[in-house]
């Protein structure tokens, strides 16, 4: 199979931080340009860029949609046949319930991305997770290979609860280490992956992710994952 025929298989890029200037990802619009050049070789056709929400970074509506409007304009400049939209990635924090009511979705289901510390599972968690899903939002974890206490047992829990999971394509080409990308082919190998995303916040990681795009069981699942449905 070619290559290029996952990222067309896919469809959609639902986790990155393309938009230049507003978080540690994309610093120039010349990045950001580089980033969406990726993905319209690799076949994608929409990319919903998600911005860091947290404590330490945190872009205001405006200076997210200027930096989406700005990026977009330029990918019409450059004739790029692939559509730019944007949610956001919100850190699981108590000033996350602060913004209950306007919070960067993406997908007529509001999938929220959210992510935790690395380290240690946030207190009260199913709380939480119950709050935001009673407000309406779809719950989607960003990276669950990466959270160093989330073993077999949690994530089997997380999934069973329904909740989805997001993997990232640089964990599956060894960005994180040997430990982080053998989670992520669990998740694969269990069937528990909804979304794959390629977290890319620097053009130097771009060939890792062509590289993952060519992971035999990222594409032994590729007719499971949801991201197709959000064109």
């Amino acid at each position: 199979m070619p290559e290029i025929n996952l990222g067309v298989e896919l469809g959609v890029e639902v986790h990155n931080h393309v938009l230049p200037g507003v978080d540690d990802g994309a610093r120039t619009m010349e990045e950001a340009l580089q980033m969406l050049f990726f993905w319209a070789e690799m076949g994608y056709q929409k990319v919903i860029a998600t911005p860091h929400q947290n404590t330490y970074m945190r872009p205001s509506y405006t200076d997210i949609i200027q930096a989406h409007e700005r990026l977009q304009k330029q990918a019409q400049e450059q004739e790029l046949p692939i559509l730019l939209t944007f949610a956001a990635e919100y850190l699981l924090e108590p000033e996350l319930r602060m913004e209950l009511p306007q919070l960067l979705t993406f997908g007529p289901q509001k999938y929220l991305l959210v992510e935790m510390g690395f380290w240690s599972l946030p207190a009260s968690w199913q709380a939480f997770f119950f709050e935001l899903q009673r407000a309406g939002y779809t719950l989607v974890i960003a990276h669950p290979e990466r959270y160093e206490f989330a073993d077999a047992a949690l994530l089997k829990t997380w999934y069973e609860q329904g909740l989805y999971l997001q993997i990232n394509l640089l964990s599956l080409g060894g960005l994180y280490g040997k430990k982080i990308q053998e989670k992520a082919e669990y998740l694969l190998e269990k069937g528990w992956v909804h979304f794959v995303g390629s977290d890319l916040h620097r053009v130097e990681h771009i060939p890792l992710v062509r590289r993952a795009l060519m992971h035999k069981l990222l594409r032994k699942r590729i007719a499971s994952f949801l991201n197709p449905t959000l064109l």
